[in-house]
């Protein structure tokens, strides 16, 4: 049946261990944490070489695995078998090996009560037409890792963090999200590095992650498009030199500028109109994250003064175009004035 995370942690800490565990989805960290969770468990004594069989089912028949299952443990109340990128879940397919479902098929509806069986699916959907997946369904714990949102990604940066003995603040987690995105292997990355830098009890604050995060190009673009809206103008300027010595085109940067000041714009007006920011979402076809993003800058602004700005920014196109102004100096221009072009409330906002 499908069960919840949360529950299978819960019986994992009362040393209960399910005979088998399908375990699907596109969250590949947060499986193999539950692999290594499941196998704390079943094998306390430890990991041999005799009682955890590991199998690919690109590379090895799963009847291999199955015929380990079956087979009683050595010196040991239990054994664990892997079977990693489990296909025979979904509609594809592994050319190269010549599997036999019938005998995982046979396992799953009577599992030896001494082994426990992890298949692992790195797929988003199962296919529930198989006969296979049925079973499943019905004599596994089938559990889905489905892409983590936007909030739930921010709580596990600070339950990880915690983990590794620090802490960090909201801003910082806000910060690390927007410069890493929501990749959990790059973000467990960073925070290994920020919690070695902070040290046991310290905290990570926006600066720290600033200072020491490590960004893309893309994602340095992100973070410098929060910095102009949020008018916190030094380091925009910073970051603008930054990326035109790293080949930036400056009319690419005025470009994305006025994207995302019109995408505040567009969530701003939906939102007074009663509009959850999922519905703004799904008519400006962009994700919720960014949708979410933009709300919160635009928060910042009145809409006659995100109206200005789209004014001003596309005069400032026609005089790039026309070769009234070169375009790095138009940006330049345009981040050096922002600050006057607002009102003191906005700014104070910033």
């Amino acid at each position: 049946m499908v069960r919840s995370i949360r529950d299978i942690q819960a019986e994992l800490k009362k040393g209960i261990v399910q005979p088998v565990y399908l375990l699907y989805g596109t969250e590949a960290l947060l499986i193999d944490d539950l692999v290594q969770r499941i196998q704390d468990t079943a094998l306390p004594q430890g990991v041999d070489d005799f009682n955890y069989m590991r199998f690919h089912y690109d590379e090895q028949p799963v009847q291999l695995a199955v015929h380990e299952a079956e087979t009683v443990p050595f010196l040991s109340e239990r054994k664990l078998i892997l079977v990693q990128n489990c296909g025979a879940f979904t509609s594809a397919k592994s050319p190269r090996v010549d599997h036999d479902p019938d005998a995982l098929q046979a396992y799953l509806e009577n599992p030896a009560p001494y082994s426990t069986l992890i298949l692992t699916v790195l797929a988003e959907k199962l296919d529930e037409r198989k006969k296979l997946t049925k079973t499943a369904q019905q004599k596994a714990a089938v559990i889905p890792f489905t892409s983590l949102k936007e909030p739930e990604c921010r709580e596990w940066v600070a339950g990880e963090v915690k983990r590794q003995g620090s802490s960090i603040t909201h801003d910082g987690i806000a910060r690390l999200v927007l410069s890493v995105g929501t990749n959990l292997r790059l973000l467990r990355s960073e925070i290994e590095k920020l919690t070695l830098y902070a040290g046991p009890g310290g905290t990570i604050d926006e600066a720290t992650v600033d200072e020491l995060a490590t960004r893309t190009m893309e994602q340095n673009v992100f973070v410098f498009l929060d910095e102009v809206v949020r008018l916190r103008m030094e380091r925009a300027m910073r970051m603008m030199y930054d990326l035109l010595k790293n080949k930036e085109e400056p009319i690419k940067l005025l470009f994305l500028i006025a994207r995302q000041v019109r995408m505040m714009l567009q969530v701003k007006l939906q939102s007074g109109r009663g509009y959850n920011i999922n519905q703004i979402a799904q008519q400006l076809g962009v994700h919720s994250y960014p949708a979410k993003i933009a709300g919160e800058q635009g928060a910042r602004y009145s809409v006659k003064e995100l109206e200005k700005l789209l004014f001003d920014l596309a005069e400032l196109d026609y005089k790039i175009k026309t070769g009234q102004i070169g375009d790095r100096a138009a940006l330049e221009m345009f981040l050096l004035s922002l600050p006057h072009k607002v009102t003191g409330a906005s700014r104070q906002r910033a």
